[in-house]
């Protein structure tokens, strides 16, 4: 009976490694990924110019300088980030003379002398740590430059002098 026994336990062992070897090395073996490639759909798609005209150019421009004054103004305290303030003055003129670039050469003139001066606030600006008198001195000094500009170089006061 042992025999018999260990027969059928020899025979099923037999049996097992015959139909199971196959899928259990199916199971644990790793299969190769099927990269398929797909050719990538190349269509340039041109958009249509649309260049503005000097008088959009003149308003944006403007605005973008208004913008960057009234930030600047909002930034100049004592415990402000200076890199802040440096990045807003030289935005801030950036527009500027870019609006007198679209100026005829009279309006350009008289923009830049106002151009000058906002330099010299810029270049005070970004010398060295600002106590309260400097702060207060600047602050009405933008003011001041602010007020001039709008005065005399709003839209509506240099439409007929564009380029």
């Amino acid at each position: 009976m042992k025999g018999v026994i260990i027969y059928f336990c020899f025979l099923f062992f037999v049996l097992c490694s015959l139909t199971g070897c196959e899928a259990f090395a199916r199971k644990f073996t790793r299969k190769t990924k099927k990269t398929v490639l797909e050719e990538p759909v190349i269509q340039p798609q041109e958009y249509p110019h649309t260049a503005l005209s000097r008088d959009e150019l003149y308003r944006d421009y403007f605005l973008f300088w208004e913008t960057w004054a009234d930030e600047l103004l909002n930034f100049l305290k004592e415990d402000a980030n200076a890199k802040k303030q440096k990045a807003c003055a030289n935005e801030a003129l950036d527009n500027l003379t870019k609006m007198q670039s679209l100026l005829n050469e009279e309006k350009a003139n008289a923009l830049q002398g106002l151009i000058e001066e906002f330099n010299t606030f810029k270049n005070i600006l970004s010398e060295n740590r600002l106590n309260r008198a400097d702060i207060s001195y600047l602050k009405n000094k933008l003011e001041r430059i602010k007020a001039q500009v709008h005065r005399g170089f709003i839209f509506s006061k240099v439409n007929k002098d564009l380029k």
